[in-house]
């Protein structure tokens, strides 16, 4: 079964940071309007794919001119602490 997607909701921070680790673009998102706007329930994945829509590189991907649009908090966020219960086991899937 397919994990469910992270929402605009469970981002825990004030602000997104999004960044582009190919050409520096970068914005900073107040997490509340984001939600005022768009829902709580909207992935995070579809707003960083709305913004990403802007780019040159996202829209006419190249081999060698790929968007790397993301936000950095995103890997630190989500992902299990080490000391947690059950972090092998969830490393191991």
């Amino acid at each position: 079964m397919p994990e469910k997607l992270k929402t605009l909701a469970d981002f825990t921070l004030s602000h997104m940071h999004l960044n582009c680790s190919h050409c520096g673009r970068r914005g900073r998102y107040d997490v509340a309007r984001l939600i005022e706007a768009h829902g709580a329930e909207m992935p995070i994945r579809d707003f960083i794919d709305t913004i990403g829509q802007s780019c040159h590189r996202w829209t006419h991907p190249a081999d060698h001119q790929r968007c790397g649009l993301g936000c950095d908090a995103l890997i630190y966020m989500f992902m299990p602490k080490p000391a947690a219960d059950g972090y092998a086991e969830q490393m191991a899937q």
